[in-house]
């Protein structure tokens, strides 16, 4: 025995529920959108430690020749540059005139200062670190020879 339905109004069949093609790329877009911005986010969280490491081994750096430079004789020029790659470091020291409290002149005074200048993209870079120094702490009292300090001893 065969059923048969009722004629639909107007001639039209019956159909089932779908998505229809506006809808559909609309859903399309907006997931497009969400995928570009994740991706923009991931580019620029790689960018940013790139960055970071970079500028994290320019600061070891620039703290090595700092105490490098501390611990051994002044040279007798002002102005030493060391390049590295595409890093250009530049270590100077220069004699300070201070006077201490009683207004007389602290002599012996050094100012020690590393710059480092590199290109970070199109964009120059630079960093500096500085100390001071009295080599005079580290001569003996014996005949005067410079003397390393301790292990430990900063």
């Amino acid at each position: 025995m065969k059923t048969i339905l009722p004629p639909q109004p107007h001639g039209r069949q019956r159909r089932e529920p779908a998505f229809t093609l506006l809808e559909t790329l609309l859903a399309l877009t907006i997931f497009s959108m969400a995928v570009v911005a994740l991706v923009e986010a991931v580019n620029q969280l790689g960018l940013t430690t790139i960055h970071q490491r970079r500028e994290s081994e320019v600061q070891e750096r620039m703290r090595s020749l700092l105490t490098e430079r501390t611990r051994l004789p002044l040279p007798q020029e002002e102005e030493t540059k060391v390049k590295e790659g595409d890093i250009t470091y530049t270590v100077q020291h220069q004699k300070l005139e201070l006077q201490n409290k009683d207004g007389q002149p602290v002599e012996g005074l050094y100012e020690v200062r590393v710059t480092a200048q590199w290109m970070e993209g199109r964009e120059p870079q630079q960093a500096s670190v500085d100390t001071w120094l009295y080599p005079q702490l580290f001569l003996q009292q014996n005949g005067g020879a410079l003397a390393r300090p301790p292990p430990g001893i900063r």
